[in-house]
């Protein structure tokens, strides 16, 4: 309910309440109009807190890209901690050897792989296209409320495009509106799609025929939709199926875009290392369900042009 549908609704429920303890009421909601606003102000400094030491860390992200590339020229600096994690001949060796500007290997792809997004897992087909992320970068907007995240990328087999971007939107406080790069995809290597085949019985002569058919799939570049509900009348006007979907993805898109800020990049190495994982009680229950409202058997075939050697990810 809306703030001044709520207050319209307070004033009415308070007028039918006996006049005697009518003023006792109006009492009572002026000290806890006074929680509420203390409550209000706390999420205002916390966000400001949350915005200053974002700002802060940006720099910090940039330099731990140039090391991830293998950019960044290593010194007694950013080698402060190798004393301690290297024995006295490790370190001797470590010293003497050639300094190769080489990238850490699958370092992107390990960390989404050992954090598990829930909302947005990473297929065995996502997978490969990950082998190519080398960098992730985090921008807060001026109004320290919108952010922006772009995924930088090799040259890849399956896009064309070598930055893939999201930008989220806020209207007070709520994510209204989210902005995504639209992937041009190389021919039969949509991520977000597959080719089933399913077979068909007639009813009349009893033969089965095979057709083939692309629908969705799952797979962590769907994150890469454009959604806008910022329109309120507009979005009034939909079906109420529609407006709980559209709620839905842009839950899932915060939610995602919010681990990525505040966990992934932070922990990228506690992700890389496999030490820290997103794990949900539901998990367990989750595992081994499958949908059993189509009686169609259904293969999963590759579409055209696709990796015939790659695994496919189980229904």
């Amino acid at each position: 309910m809306e703030n001044k549908e709520l207050e319209q609704e307070i004033k009415k429920k308070i007028t039918n309440i006996p006049l005697k303890d009518r003023a006792k009421v109006t009492a009572l909601r002026y000290y806890l109009n006074k929680c509420k606003q203390a409550d209000t102000d706390m999420e205002t400094t916390c966000d400001n807190i949350q915005s200053k030491y974002d700002k802060l860390s940006m720099p910090i992200y940039q330099r731990a890209d140039e090391i991830i590339l293998g950019t960044a020229q290593l010194n007694e600096q950013n080698l402060g901690l190798a004393a301690k994690l290297l024995s006295e001949e490790e370190l001797q060796q470590f010293n003497e050897a050639p300094k190769e500007s080489k990238a850490i290997p699958d370092y992107w792809l390990k960390v989404f792989k050992n954090a598990d997004l829930q909302e947005l897992p990473l297929s065995e087909r996502d997978a490969e296209a990950f082998k190519f992320l080398q960098k992730i970068e985090f921008t807060l907007a001026e109004n320290d409320s919108d952010f922006f995240l772009k995924f930088h990328f090799a040259e890849n087999p399956f896009f064309k495009q070598t930055v893939l971007e999201k930008k989220f939107y806020y209207e007070d406080d709520e994510l209204t509106k989210v902005e995504a790069t639209k992937i041009e995809w190389h021919d039969g290597k949509n991520l977000t799609k597959k080719l089933i085949k399913k077979k068909q019985r007639n009813k009349k002569t009893g033969q089965f025929r095979v057709i083939s058919k692309e629908v969705d799939d799952e797979s962590f570049f769907l994150f890469f939709r454009s959604i806008d509900i910022s329109n309120k009348e507009k979005y009034d006007k939909l079906p109420e199926d529609e407006q709980i979907s559209l709620q839905g993805q842009l839950d899932v898109d915060q939610d995602v875009g919010r681990e990525i800020v505040d966990e992934l990049l932070p922990y990228s190495l506690e992700y890389f290392l496999g030490i820290k994982e997103f794990k949900t009680e539901d998990d367990a229950g989750a595992e081994g369900e499958e949908d059993d409202e189509e009686d169609d058997e259904e293969v999963e075939v590759p579409a055209k042009g696709q990796n015939k050697g790659m695994d496919k990810k189980k229904k």
